[in-house]
């Protein structure tokens, strides 16, 4: 990597810093709405969740951890401070641990969250604060414990099932092959940090022994992808086959079974088959042979980025990230976050009328794919360079399709076109609830008034 790009992706870590700190709350809580694939969306009660509060931990322990300034530690200490408060000592479950779903609490939720209590806990240990450690590991032991362990685990399938409900498939049980990964990686950590062995040999080895058999062996453009779930083995999503490596180093570390290794591998050369010559992102995926070229994610690409980087810690297999970090850069905004996607109005994103121009959800960027674009960029910061507060502006953007403006304190969209696009959405920074109406919600309203109206006539 030469100066130039080590430079350009240190003053563009500092300014998306000091983006995600504006939607940081006084308790610690990096709040934000949310925008994922098919159209899923949190957009009123945009409180923190797991999925944004952990990769968030992680950048700031990798920062500390080159820089040893522990203002980025405080930072992370907070962060982490929430987590614990999440945690409900009767379930066992941490609230907000659906991301786009409030009912549910799905267990790669859960394990991001335990993975970044045990990072946070094992640096608190390095620098004498044993209380402070001792505190983030027994709350992620008990999650594990508790919720994983006692309510997900099954021992007929050796893996965790996605959560103790599932909204996406409430009638047949499923076992997501990347969620179990990042399972895998909490549980060699709290292995390490308790020197407990039963949690690597009686859950963590079975479920990698189990994870071998979800990737995909075949000639052609699917070969080395990772299924999605164990009932859906033809669905490759890019960013999922590389969460699907997450915990895969560990364990081979751990083990020293080559094995794992060689499925990194394999995922990773499958992984780059897919990125796309002309943005230099990757394909969404391959969905029973086919290439799904959109939607492409932007700041959610660090996820990818992250696996590939992890593959080669521990293979001789090297990969230019070269090219898709700097088409990454080029999508930062002026107030320091990362766009979203490219391609989200297309009918391979399920809207059937998609015509792929540019949609508000395209552009805006969303604290929980940046938090995950922010722990990549972290571990790949040169140590050369001293960090500090980066600098952010202003946007106002209007555009043919929506009108977005963002500062320090607010963030205003309103979507013109197309129909699943359409909304005004206001939102004050530092509270959890923002203004949200659709005209979705407007029929709906129109229609629980009328039927509300009815029933009373009726009487």
């Amino acid at each position: 990597m030469n100066s130039k790009l080590k430079n350009a992706i240190q003053n563009s870590c500092c300014s998306l810093m000091s983006w995600l700190e504006t939607w940081k709350n006084k308790e610690g809580a990096y709040l934000g709405f949310v925008v994922h694939r098919c159209d899923l969306k949190r957009m009123f009660n945009i409180h923190d969740d797991t999925w944004a509060q952990s990769p968030i931990i992680n950048g700031y322990l990798n920062i500390f951890e080159k820089s040893y300034d522990r203002r980025w530690l405080k930072r992370a200490e907070i962060a982490a401070d929430l987590l614990v408060r999440r945690l409900n000592s009767t379930t066992g479950k941490y609230k907000y641990a659906g991301w786009e779903n409030d009912k549910s609490t799905t267990l790669a939720h859960c394990a991001l969250a335990d993975c970044a209590l045990l990072n946070i806990s094992v640096v608190m240990r390095e620098m004498g604060e044993r209380s402070k450690s001792k505190e983030y590991m027994k709350v992620a032991k008990f999650n594990i414990d508790k919720y994983l362990i006692e309510v997900l685990w099954n021992s007929r399938m050796q893996a965790f099932r996605f959560g103790d409900f599932d909204p996406y498939s409430p009638f047949e049980e499923r076992y997501i092959a990347n969620m179990n990964s990042v399972a895998i990686e909490a549980l060699v950590k709290l292995s390490r940090l308790t020197g407990d062995r039963r949690y690597l040999k009686q859950y963590a080895i079975p479920i990698g022994r189990w994870l071998l058999t979800q990737q995909v062996k075949t000639k052609g453009i699917e070969n080395g992808g990772i299924s999605y779930s164990h009932n859906e083995p033809r669905v490759l999503i890019a960013i999922y086959t590389a969460l699907a490596l997450r915990g895969l180093d560990d364990l081979y570390l751990e083990t020293g079974d080559r094995a794992y290794v060689e499925m990194m591998e394999k995922a990773s050369k499958h992984l780059i088959a897919l990125r796309d010559s002309e943005t230099k992102l990757f394909y969404h995926g391959v969905f029973d042979g086919e290439i799904s070229k959109y939607p492409q994610f932007v700041a959610g690409a660090g996820i990818i980025l992250k696996a590939l980087n992890d593959t080669m810690s521990v293979s001789y297999n090297r990969y230019d990230l070269n090219t898709t970090i700097e088409a990454i850069l080029k999508k930062q905004l002026p107030i320091g976050g990362f766009s979203n996607f490219v391609g989200y109005n297309t009918p391979q994103n399920g809207r059937k009328k998609g015509m792929g121009y540019l949609v508000w959800e395209d552009m805006i960027p969303v604290v929980g794919w940046n938090g995950c674009l922010f722990e990549f960029l972290s571990e790949i910061l040169s140590g050369e360079i001293p960090l500090k507060e980066g600098e952010i502006e202003e946007v106002h953007l209007p555009h043919s399709s929506f009108i977005y403006h963002e500062d320090s304190k607010k963030c205003v969209i309103m979507g013109k076109k197309p129909i699943e696009s359409v909304g005004f959405y206001k939102y004050s920074k530092k509270s959890r609830y923002g203004f949200a109406i659709t005209p979705f919600k407007i029929i709906g309203l129109f229609l629980r008034i009328m039927i509300g109206a009815y029933r009373r006539i009726l009487r």
